[in-house]
C-alpha cells in the first residue's frame, strides 16, 4: 500500500497529497466556494451533510455535519480512497495521466432509491444536466432542511415519486424518466429493508430483470453501493468516453465488444480502482468552473442511443 496516515490522521499518499473527492452521484453540487455538498440520510430518520471543501495544496478535506435528527445516527457511508501510484501497468500513458491526478475518495451510496436516482440519471443525461434536475426536483418537491452552509433538499422519495403526476414530472424535466423512476420507486418499497442483509450479486440479479431498470441501471446502482465497480460492465459508454479522451495516443477499439476486451485485459484484477480513477477524471473534468460542457456528448438523446436505453 502507498497510503501513509498523516499527523492529523488524514489519509495521504507517499508525496503527501490528499484524495480529491470523486462526485459522481448528481446529488453532489458545486457551491460558490468551491465546496462539494450532498445531503445523506442516516439512521432513524436523521440527515447528515457531506462537505467536500478544496484544500490549497491538493485534494479535499471531507466532513459529515448533522442537519437534521439525533447525534449516533450517522449514515452508513464509507470513504473509499483510489491512489493511482497501486496500479500495475504504471509506464502507460493512461497511468501517468492518473499519477498525476493523484489519488481519489469516493462516498458510496447509502440508500438503494438515491442509488437507483442516481443510476437512472447518469445512464440517460449528460452529467452537469443530470446535476441540475436533480436538485431542481429537490428543491420543488423534496425536503428541505437547514444547515450551517445554508438550505439544502433532499431528492423526494419512493412514496412521493409515486404519487406525483405525469404534468409534474415534465415540468421539473423528469418526463423522460418518469416511468424509470416510478419502477425504482415500486422496486425499492417492495425490497425494503431486505436488500441490506442481501449479496451485492443477489441485488443485481433482482434489479437488472425489472423493466424500465434492466442490467445497465442496475450495475450503475450496484456498484455505487458497494463501491465496486467491477460491476460496470467492462465496456461502460462513460468508461469508453474518458479512457478515449484521456489517452488518445494509444489505440482503444471503438466499438463497446473490443474496448470491453481490451479494457479488461490491461486492468484485471484492479478493474474497479481504475475505473474510479477514470470516471473521477470525467466528472472533475466536467464539473470544472471553466468547462461545465458535456465532452463528446450533445444531449440526453445521444447518451440514450449510446447505452442502448429507449426512454
Amino acid at each position: 500500500m502507498t497510503a501513509t496516515e498523516g499527523p492529523d490522521g488524514t489519509w495521504r499518499d507517499r508525496t503527501g497529497r490528499r484524495p480529491s473527492v470523486m462526485a459522481d452521484h448528481p446529488g453532489w453540487w458545486l457551491d460558490g466556494e468551491g465546496r462539494w455538498r450532498r445531503l445523506l440520510r442516516g439512521g432513524s430518520g436523521a440527515v447528515w451533510l457531506a462537505v467536500a471543501t478544496p484544500l490549497p495544496d491538493s485534494g479535499h478535506d471531507i466532513d459529515l455535519d448533522l442537519v437534521d435528527g439525533r447525534p449516533g445516527s450517522e449514515p452508513e457511508v464509507e470513504v473509499e480512497v483510489s491512489d493511482p501510484a497501486t496500479l500495475a501497468n504504471q509506464g502507460s500513458a493512461l497511468s501517468q495521466q492518473l499519477l498525476a491526478a493523484g489519488p481519489v475518495a469516493r462516498i458510496r451510496t447509502d440508500g438503494l432509491w438515491e442509488a437507483l436516482v442516481g443510476a437512472i440519471l447518469r445512464c440517460t443525461m449528460p452529467l452537469e444536466h443530470a446535476r441540475t434536475v436533480y436538485r431542481d426536483a429537490s428543491k420543488a418537491l423534496g425536503q428541505g432542511h437547514d444547515s450551517a452552509m445554508g438550505r439544502e433538499w433532499l431528492f423526494p422519495g419512493p412514496t412521493t415519486v409515486l404519487e406525483l403526476s405525469a404534468d409534474v414530472f415534465d415540468v421539473h424535466g423528469l418526463g423522460a424518466v418518469r416511468d424509470r423512476l416510478r419502477t425504482a420507486a415500486w422496486i425499492t418499497r417492495a425490497v425494503e429493508p431486505g436488500w441490506r442483509t442481501a449479496a451485492w450479486d443477489g441485488l443485481r440479479t433482482v434489479l437488472a430483470p425489472v423493466p424500465r431498470i434492466g442490467s445497465l441501471i442496475a450495475d450503475v446502482a450496484v456498484a455505487d453501493l458497494s463501491g465496486d465497480f467491477r460491476f460496470l460492465a467492462p465496456s461502460d459508454f462513460l468508461v469508453r468516453r474518458c479512457v478515449h479522451v484521456l489517452d488518445p495516443a494509444t489505440f482503444w477499439p471503438d466499438d463497446a465488444a473490443g474496448f470491453g476486451v481490451r479494457w479488461q485485459e490491461m486492468t484485471g484484477v484492479q478493474r474497479s480502482a481504475w475505473t474510479v480513477l477514470v470516471l473521477a477524471r470525467e466528472t472533475a473534468t466536467l464539473t470544472s468552473r471553466r468547462d461545465t460542457r458535456p465532452r463528446g456528448r450533445t444531449g440526453a438523446g445521444t447518451l440514450r442511443a449510446e447505452t442502448g436505453l429507449g426512454t
